[in-house]
Order: C-alpha cells, then structure tokens, then sequence
C-alpha cells in the first residue's frame, strides 16, 4: 500500500499566469478609459458599453453593442484596433520580449508559461517566439491589406481605403471580427477576392504558429514525403480544420440553398458558405445577416464555434485538438481499443485526460452561463432559448457572431457576457491556474472499485 506525504501548500504569490491575468485586465479597463474620452466617438458611450467594447476587442470576439462604423471617430476605430492587436499578440509576448530585452535571458519558468499561453508543444525560448510572432502577424496582415486595398480604393478615396484595408487585415489575421462596415461583410458578399483575403488571413491566424512554421519550412522533393515534413500536432490541425471548413460549407450549403441564399447566383452561394464556415468558428465576421438563418443551420454553426481554432493561435474555442481527440477517444471505444492512434502515433493519457477535462468544463460553464443569462429578470423573455446559447458560445470562444441580440441585453446580461469573453480569451485552464495555482503534493495511489454505468 501506498501512502502521501503531505507537504506544505504554499499560495504563489508570483504566479505569471497570475500576472497574464492581471495584464489583460489593466489592457481592458485602459481601453475602456481611452474608448469613453470624447474624441473616441461621435456620441458619447456608456461605462459598461466602453468596458463591453474594450473586453470584445482584447479578447479578440468581435461581439458588439454599438456600431463601430457609426458610433466610433477614427480615433476610436484605431484604439479598437490597437487593442485588437495588442490582445491577439498576448500581453505575455510582449512583457518577455521587453525583459529580454533588459536583461538577455528568462527563466524556465516564464518559459514553460509563454508555451502554455500559446498551447506550445515545446518549450521554446520567448525572444524565439516573439519573433516568429512578429513576422508572420505583419507580413500576412500587411499582405491581406495590399489585396483588400485593390478593392476598397474602387469606391473610396486613398486615406479611407488604406485605413479600411489595414484594419480589416488586422482583424481578420486576430480573427477578431470587427469590422468598419455596418453590416460588415455583406456588401462584399459577391467579391472573390475581399471574402476570399479575409478568409485566409482568418485560416492562418487561427492554425496556430507551430503550424505556420512548419508550412514555411516546407520543401517539395520527390525523395521526401510531403506529409513526412509535418509533426503529429500540425497534421492533426490541418487535417481537422480542412474537414470542418469543407464539412461545414457543405452544410451551410444545403440548409440555406432555398432559404436565405435562395436568390443569389451559384458563385455567391459557394462563397458565402466557404465565408460562414470559416469565420463561424474563429473570425465572427459574417457575409449574410445571421439573425435571419435558420435554427438548423444555427446548431451546425454553434458547434463549429464551440470548437474554434487551433492551439498556438489566437482563436478561442476548446481548439481542433481536442475535438480530434475527444473523437479519437469515442472511436476508440466504440472499436474496443484502449488507444487513440493518429498517423501511427497514439496520444499519451495526459493530453486525452486535458482534453476531456477542457471538453466538460467548456460545455458545463456555456450550459450554467446560458441558463444564469436567462435567469435574469430584465432579460427580454422575446429571445429564445436557442439565441442565447449562441451569443454565449460566440463570446466564450471569442468567436463575435451574434444573431443580433446582443446589443439589446439589459447592463446585467453585458456584465455577464463580458466575463465570459475574458473566460475564454484567458482558458479555462490558464484561469483556474492562475486563481487557485498552489505546490502540487506527492501522488499517490488508492484502491479501486467498480460501479454501475448506464
């Protein structure tokens, strides 16, 4: 029999993740004094709307309760965008890349939490990360404003077509989701190449910068494999993004055909499931108006949202990962076999049990969300049940489409949304760490027992 020898808890008080936490939140109440100054919007704007703003644009959703077109100056439009960046980036990224910067080196520590921060698989040296980071964030953001420019200049002057095209390069690559548009992407619906530059900025800010590296790393030879050149982690992402972009075009495809798509030619219909698909589960940019979908096409779109992107990327969602293993898992099961094998890898007991872990508290905290959101006496009782679940779950995974009821909820139902979007933005595992982080005791092993199931 084995025993535990306890050992005293210490509380960290030091904890970096601790410190992530706590750098979001001055990020997000900064912005939010900077949004209620009088030059950041042409009439004024309400505290819990600034803070809802603020949260919207760090933790990169794209959910909001005001117009940014209408309601927010130039100066106004470039804090959002300032905090877009600056909250795709990571406060973290930038607070090693400026200690480094002093003092040339970083501990262990700090680097086992700038990995977990971007879900690394690896431990990587930050000014490594910081750089890769900084190279592929403005060259992909720069060249999807170079290809936006060459259409937006059509109907607009210079200054307005540059400052449209950086900053829906920006929010696209953040897969943030803000837009200049009123009705955002809607009037490009039918423009090739406007949707399909957001798309793929959106893709390549949501597979991750593991992937990214490797993709630019890439070598065609008739020696060597192609998918030879991957790792199991990005063969996992770039499959599973493939199958949810195509699965979920389908889908979209066919639910709205004679619906909502019903009168627009062959080309948009494609494109604008191709769009939906894509930023559904990252992005919250929208090309048709989401409010007039179907609830069919509703649950398909939820479902990719509470997936989201990729791990090392700045979606949210419970991340492509983890839905492959949790399906790796159930099939796994269903076929007798106590491995979950990939390429001719298994996926060791940890990162199944992370996964499940993140699956059940993702859906447990959407589920008691939805139902406290509901529970709320000035909550318009008009909304269906439906509605609701799907603003929560475009806020927690800082996905930002929203059927349009956001901007109507009492301040109560904006308080509760705004948590929700700093819940998913930090992770639920980055969270509860940096809250409760304490010096784990020795393990230690019990006896088991079986019990009935089902």
């Amino acid at each position: 029999m084995k025993f535990r020898i306890k050992r005293k808890k210490k509380f960290k008080q030091n904890s970096p993740l601790r410190q992530l936490v706590t750098s979001f939140l001055i990020l997000i109440f900064g912005g939010a004094f900077l949004l209620k100054l009088p030059f950041a919007t042409t009439n004024g704007i309400t505290l819990i709307d600034a803070i809802f703003t603020s949260t919207s644009a760090v933790c990169v959703t794209g959910l909001i309760v005001i117009d940014t077109a209408k309601e927010f100056t130039f100066y106004g439009q470039l804090i959002i965008l300032l905090l877009i960046q600056l909250g795709g980036f990571g406060i973290m990224t930038f607070s090693i890349g400026l200690f480094s910067m002093f003092s040339g080196d970083m501990s262990l520590k700090w680097r086992f939490t700038m990995s977990s921060l971007y879900n690394e698989v690896t431990v990587i040296p930050p000014v490594e990360i910081l750089k890769k980071i900084l190279i592929y964030t403005f060259t992909i953001e720069a060249f999807t404003a170079a290809i936006l420019y060459t259409q937006f200049i059509q109907k607009m002057n210079f200054s307005e077509a540059l400052w449209t095209s950086v900053f829906h390069a920006v929010s696209a690559f953040c897969n943030a989701g803000f837009s200049t548009f009123s009705d955002s992407l809607i009037s490009y619906q039918d423009n090739v190449i406007v949707i399909s530059a957001i798309s793929f900025a959106i893709i390549l800010g949501g597979i991750g910068f593991i992937v990214l590296t490797e993709l630019t790393r890439l070598k065609f030879s008739r020696k060597k494999r192609f998918s030879s050149q991957f790792s199991l982690h990005s063969k996992i992402v770039l499959t599973t993004t493939g199958i949810l972009i195509l699965g979920g075009s389908i889908l979209f495809l066919i639910l709205e055909w004679n619906y909502i798509m019903k009168d627009m030619p062959l080309q948009t219909k494609i494109l604008t499931s191709f769009m939906q698909s894509i930023t559904c589960r990252t992005a919250g940019f929208n090309s048709i108006d989401i409010g007039l979908l179907r609830e069919s096409t509703l649950g398909i779109m939820m479902t990719l949202m509470f997936i989201g992107g990729s791990p090392g990327s700045i979606a949210g969602g419970i991340k492509t990962t983890t839905f492959a293993v949790v399906t790796g898992l159930l099939i796994s099961k269903l076929r007798g076999r106590n491995q979950i094998v990939f390429w001719n890898r298994s996926i060791n007991e940890e990162a199944v049990n992370k996964s499940m872990t993140l699956f059940i508290l993702a859906f447990v905290f959407i589920y008691t969300a939805s139902i406290t959101l509901l529970s709320f006496h000035s909550f318009d009782t008009n909304n269906s049940f439906l509605q609701v679940v799907f603003e929560v779950i475009s806020a927690f995974s800082t996905v930002g489409l929203s059927t349009g009821i956001t901007a109507k909820f009492p301040t109560d139902g904006k308080i509760l949304l705004t948590i929700i979007m700093f819940v998913g933005r930090i992770g639920p595992f980055a969270l509860i760490t940096a809250i409760t982080e304490k010096v784990k005791t020795a393990d230690y092993i019990v006896a088991d027992e079986n019990i009935m199931i089902g």
